[in-house]
């Protein structure tokens, strides 16, 4: 009996407003850890809770350090409606798209750190949180500094981020942009770079054929940082590949495919080998891509 009492009030506490969360951290000053989750539907967010996140282990290791918070977005159509547009809502405002998402947030809200998918230990779980507790503590350090000293302190708590997180941490982006005017940390063109693919990733739905794609991602080619060649050339190759319709279609696709291989530093000489010889005969090229399409499902009729 006196054990049934007990669990209770050991369980972890999962609040589920984030301006009280945040609240909550600055009192007791923790970073605030909000899982966002699909609770029963999503496979890996069940098993994250219950390997992990639900352990007596995992909080032991949180109790002193998190504020512990669920943006929970369930099937089930009992779930409060509120709590779930409000759920929506900070999915959107995080820019998360993919479940379980765990992020580490500061009192004042800015993004640190955290991890996208399962981790299947509270150790494994425990030193990413880590690095974004030391990121956090990077960013109150830069808060007592100037100049080139604030400066190079945010740069190392920008690059301690994974790039997971890299769309999540642009305000964090823009200070270090405002601090290097002259780009002395190139965060300016690595924020063009970002730019770009985030352009790219607004305009594409927007295509309704094949060639408004392809012209959409020749006007991105035009001005492409470097970073961003190889994908758009590989975008490029695929769009021409997937929608040709003779042997010269293939043959422009190829060239594309050599010339993404060509603006990728990482490309092994046996993978251009292997390229070359996919493409060695274009016209078996061109049946394989018709009978794939000639395979796939007819669109539905709206």
């Amino acid at each position: 009996m006196l054990l049934a009492a007990l669990v209770p009030a050991l369980a972890a506490e999962w609040m589920t407003d984030l301006e009280a969360a945040k609240a909550k951290a600055a009192a007791e000053n923790k970073a605030v850890l909000i899982d966002f989750t699909g609770s029963d539907w999503c496979g890996w967010c069940i098993r994250l809770r219950k390997q992990v996140l639900d352990t007596p282990a995992f909080e032991t290791y949180a109790k002193d350090k998190f504020v512990l918070m669920e943006v929970d977005v369930p099937n089930n159509p009992k779930f409060d409606p509120e709590l779930r547009k409000r759920n929506e809502q900070l999915c959107e405002q995080f820019s998360v798209d993919g479940f379980p998402t765990i992020m580490v947030i500061t009192p004042q809200g800015e993004v640190v750190g955290g991890f996208s998918g399962f981790k299947p230990t509270v150790d494994d779980a425990a030193k990413t949180l880590n690095a974004a507790l030391a990121t956090a503590g990077l960013l109150k350090k830069a808060e007592s500094q100037q100049g080139a000293e604030q400066l190079a302190t945010l740069v190392q708590a920008y690059k301690s981020i994974p790039e997971d997180f890299h769309r999540q941490v642009a305000p964090l982006r823009q200070r270090i942009v405002a601090l290097d005017p002259q780009d002395t940390t190139g965060m300016v063109r690595q924020q063009r770079v970002l730019e770009q693919r985030e352009a790219l990733a607004a305009a594409l739905p927007a295509a309704q054929t094949p060639a408004e794609a392809l012209a959409i991602v020749d006007k991105a080619l035009a001005t492409a940082e470097p970073e961003n060649k190889p994908g758009l050339l590989q975008l490029k190759f695929q769009i021409l590949l997937t929608s040709a319709q003779n042997v010269d279609d293939v043959k422009a696709a190829a060239a594309a495919g050599r010339e993404a291989m060509q603006a990728d530093p990482n490309v092994t000489p046996a993978a251009r080998q292997k390229f070359e010889a996919a493409f060695a005969k274009p016209e078996e090229v061109l049946q394989r891509v018709q009978r794939m399409r000639s395979a796939q499902p007819a669109a539905p009729k709206k």
